[in-house]
């Protein structure tokens, strides 16, 4: 693969100094996308002598304690001296940041932001974005390969969890022979895809199986088949089920199903909404009316109003996407 030239030059002068002080900024709830792509690349500046700190608004979730140095990631409520680079990945809205972007542009040389979403807002001094790849843990491939980083085992193992989730285990529509290229370089490198997917599907807790009949009981499917939901009320079954579970993916998983979706309620008058589309029905569309985004076929956001309330407005947003026409 020919990768090198696909990274842009501003990003590689960014990281390409033999030391400095870099911070790998995550978004609210970091999930594998992101803390494995931050990872892997903290590891690499490591290597080239940089001196490094990962973390974010929130902590790691227990679900992903298998990833390589996930023990070393913090939770940042402030920032504490000067950073010459800080690198977000896979988030396209600075607001996920809970204002630590905002701190970061005050004590930044460089603000690198790195993604594959088509509504990235492009709020970095650096904004690589790449809508083309399946997912920004390929990015982050090519960027190593440019670096001329040897790949570690660790590095491979965090990068192929990051592809193997944000690609919704190499499913969605957007997975390219590139990706598997990728994915198969980095399990030459030493990544363990039997591990990965048993960390991820095969690590449930003992009543787990209880709560997700317990969830699954609630799935609503359209009149025409087209469209189910999911919708879970605060406090229904532990938030650490929800991080280990893709939830979602069970409504969609329905034959006949054009788009699934999961709301979940937050509490304060919130709830937080993902979606699944099969095809070419497009739930970025959707979820940028309610300030959210995404990609084509896997979008989220977070609406204020009751359960019963947001749950309506979203069949009557999804059932408009659906009968588009194409």
């Amino acid at each position: 693969m020919n990768v090198t030239e696909r990274v842009p030059a501003d990003v590689l002068a960014a990281l390409s100094p033999s030391s400095g002080r870099a911070l790998m900024l995550g978004h609210v709830h970091p999930d594998a996308d992101v803390l494995g792509t931050l990872l892997a690349l903290g590891e690499a500046l490591e290597h080239r002598g940089w001196h490094v700190t990962a973390g974010g608004p929130h902590p790691a979730p227990a679900a992903l304690d298998f990833l390589p140095g996930i023990h070393r990631w913090e939770v940042l409520k402030t920032l504490e001296g000067r950073f010459d680079v800080v690198v977000l990945t896979d988030c396209p809205n600075p607001d996920r940041t809970e204002g630590l972007i905002e701190a970061a542009r005050g004590v930044a040389g460089a603000i690198v932001n790195i993604d594959h979403h088509p509504d990235n807002r492009r709020y970095g001094t650096v904004n690589w974005i790449d809508v083309g790849a399946a997912a920004t843990g390929e990015m982050l491939y090519r960027l190593l390969v440019a670096l001329r980083v040897s790949v570690t085992p660790s590095m491979a193992q965090n990068l192929f969890t990051a592809i193997h989730t944000d690609t919704g285990s190499f499913r969605y529509s957007n997975v390219t022979p590139e990706t598997f290229r990728i994915a198969a370089a980095l399990t030459e490198a030493g990544a363990t895809p039997a591990a990965v997917s048993s960390a991820l599907y095969e690590r449930r807790a003992p009543d787990a199986l209880r709560w997700l009949g317990e969830s699954l009981s609630r799935v609503r499917v359209s009149d025409d088949g087209r469209i189910a939901w999911l919708a879970l009320p605060a406090g229904l079954v532990p938030e650490r089920f929800i991080e280990a579970e893709e939830l979602v993916n069970y409504p969609r998983s329905i034959g006949s199903v054009r788009v699934g979706f999961l709301l979940r309620e937050l509490g304060g008058g919130r709830v937080k909404v993902s979606l699944r589309a099969k095809g070419d029905v497009d739930v970025n569309r959707v979820a940028a009316r309610f300030g959210g985004g995404g990609h084509a076929n896997a979008a989220g956001c977070t609406i204020a109003g009751s359960l019963d309330a947001v749950t309506q407005q979203m069949l009557e947003a999804v059932r408009a996407a659906v009968a588009a026409p194409r």
